[in-house]
Parts: structure tokens; C-alpha cells; sequence
């Protein structure tokens, strides 16, 4: 946050919406996920006033990962239509740790079991 006397420029992440009982776009898995957006705004004694760098992203709960998703399906999304998100809207990096689907602890990328629950990654 930047502030200085009664404005300042400040980023905001807003959850848009919570999608349930749905096929995850990114690993495939049963779960459910939820629609971001971010932006960053000038404001005047805390008001926005002008926003801008406005993103959105894709954040699932199985498989832990949080994706940039394609500017146009966002602003859809953020106007109530009904959208279906495939891979193709989505742009995720490869994560830097691993999560066990089974029992949710993190683990190291190279493990192929998780030393916690026994179950195949």
C-alpha cells in the first residue's frame, strides 16, 4: 500500500465466484473451485476512485493450484453468466510443491508416493 495524507494506491483480490460440484479444469478431479479478481486502485480517504491492472485467476482446492484465467471468460464470469471453464481458458504454471490428494500434506515434486498415507501420487 502507498499511501500518502488522504489518498493512496492499493491492491485488492475479490473472490467473484464459487463454483461446487464440478469437474476440476486443471487435474480432472470431483471438487470445487473459485473465480478471483484482482486490481489495483487509487483511492481518496479509503473511497476507490480508479482502478486498473484488473486480472483474474482460477483457484481449485484439490489439486492446490491457482491459474490466470482468460480475460474475457473473467469478465463474463463477473457478469453473471453462466461459463463453462475448460484448460484452454487457463494458463497455470507448473507448482513448486506437491499436495497429496488424499490426506492434503505438502510434499517434494520428485515423490511418486506420500511418505504419510501410503497413497500413489
Amino acid at each position: 500500500m502507498f499511501f500518502i495524507g488522504i489518498f493512496g494506491v492499493q491492491t485488492k483480490d475479490e473472490t467473484i465466484k464459487t463454483v461446487s460440484g464440478v469437474t476440476c479444469p486443471v487435474c480432472g478431479a470431483y471438487d470445487r473451485y473459485e473465480v478471483l479478481r484482482t486490481y489495483t486502485y487509487f483511492h481518496v480517504f479509503f473511497i476507490p476512485v480508479w482502478k486498473w491492472n484488473k486480472r483474474y485467476f482460477l483457484r481449485t482446492r484439490c489439486c492446490q493450484r491457482a491459474c490466470a484465467l482468460a480475460e474475457e471468460v473473467g469478465r463474463r464470469i463477473e457478469q453473471g453468466q453462466d461459463v463453462t471453464i475448460t484448460s484452454a481458458d487457463l494458463r497455470c504454471a507448473e507448482p513448486a510443491e506437491r499436495f497429496c490428494s488424499h490426506c492434503g500434506v505438502q510434499l517434494h515434486r520428485s515423490y511418486s508416493y506420500c511418505p504419510y498415507c501410503g497413497q500413489r501420487l
